[in-house]
């Protein structure tokens, strides 16, 4: 026990990843922490500490990590790091601190580490559809969240992972998820994973499988248009849908038979029930059963992504676009090409869920991704001015 938590921690490589943060400034003054180190030292350290301790005990009850072993001269050991999150509702209000324990799945070789990634979800368009059709039905919408959706489903390949960020500092802090293997000398050992970790190339392959696997057993069937979307037929007619989005499920059907629904997906799963919809995938979703309607906006992802590329305060347009554009010249000035990206990327999100009147634009300008000049960027900021202006659209 002669090394401190510190300096074991500088010996345990970490997972970095290398992306532009979507983290800006909330109302509330509370932000995402950007690493373990941040998360550590920030002044809501014991709500993140709670958060990784209560995600560790899942790890536990999971039976995730298997043998603690010296790593075999043929294998490599990947890292792993904390993911730091704070969930919130369509007001942007806080409701719960969440830490997710990700392995770095960059560093997997397929053929090896991994065979198959692919893992389908559902379509945006097609969640439209089944809230459409719910609507004109005057039927029940509720959704439910699985808690660990990628823990607990075996793996077939063989894994191992290096220690991870902050373990015998959260040991000593009450975590219940304990192994008497370790010890602050043994760094040099590494742990064989026995079932699927967040991060892994394939661990949205297996959880898809295991969930439809299951759906399947209860009487519902896969669309053939969308293997996202699950139906239950009566006598040819649908009486029920089940929409994945990796782990958020939208479950759609009459107030008898949504509750044996739910009932048989909690038996399997351990699982959030968050009653009515009302904030599901960044879409706020208002349903009127008297009139069979449902509004569907985002306000507050609009403003989201206004705040982030501080054009909040910018003065509103009418249209989206307004100007013929043209390829850079080679002697012109180029924009920074990530920044230019990441905002078609944010509109992108919009435009496919509830803004289709930004979608000419955002193609247009999807044109120059990689041959943008300012006067891109300048039609691209309209297109965010317009919406400044129609946010409560």
């Amino acid at each position: 026990m002669a090394l401190e938590d510190e300096e074991f921690e500088d010996m345990i490589p970490i997972y970095a990843a290398a992306a532009i943060s979507d983290n800006h400034d909330h109302e509330d003054g509370i932000d995402d922490p950007t690493s373990y180190k941040a998360a550590t030292e920030s002044p809501l350290a014991e709500k993140w500490d709670t958060a990784m301790k209560e995600e560790l005990d899942t790890i536990g009850q999971h039976q995730v990590f298997g043998d603690f072993m010296e790593l075999p001269e043929w294998r490599k050991a990947l890292p792993s790091h904390w993911v730091c999150k704070i969930k919130r509702d369509g007001a942007g209000n806080v409701q719960r601190f969440k830490a997710r324990l990700v392995c770095g799945g960059n560093h997997q070789v397929e053929g090896i580490d991994y065979q198959a990634t692919y893992a389908p979800t559902a379509r945006l368009g097609h969640v439209r559809l089944a809230l459409a059709i719910a609507a004109k039905y005057d039927l029940e919408i509720h959704q439910m969240d699985v808690c660990t959706a990628f823990l607990g489903v075996d793996l077939e390949e063989e894994i191992y992972m290096h220690l991870l960020q902050g373990y015998f500092r959260l040991l000593q802090n009450g975590s219940r998820f304990n192994d008497p293997r370790l010890t602050k000398t043994s760094w040099k050992m590494v742990l064989r994973l026995r079932k699927s970790l967040y991060g892994l190339k394939q661990s949205s392959h297996v959880w898809y499988g295991t969930f439809k696997e299951f759906v399947i057993s209860i009487g519902l069937v896969a669309s053939r248009v969308d293997r996202g979307l699950f139906v239950l037929e009566y006598q040819g007619i649908v009486v029920a849908a089940v929409v994945l989005f990796v782990d958020d499920l939208l479950i759609i059907a009459n107030e008898g038979l949504i509750g044996q629904i739910k009932d048989q997906i909690k038996k399997r799963f351990r699982m959030h029930d968050l009653g009515s919809v009302s904030f599901y995938l960044g879409m706020n979703i208002e349903h009127n059963r008297e009139h069979h309607t449902i509004d569907i906006h985002q306000h507050s992802y609009i403003r989201k992504i206004l705040a982030k590329f501080r054009m909040d305060e910018s003065r509103p347009v009418a249209t989206p676009m307004a100007m013929k554009l043209h390829k850079r010249e080679p002697d012109e000035e180029a924009c920074d090409p990530t920044i230019y990206q990441s905002k078609i990327g944010s509109l992108m999100y919009g435009m496919t869920a509830t803004r289709p009147d930004i979608a000419y634009a955002i193609g247009v300008l999807s044109r120059y991704n990689h041959v943008q000049s300012n006067e891109h960027m300048v039609a691209l900021k309209r297109v965010f001015r317009y919406l400044n202006g129609t946010k409560d659209w």
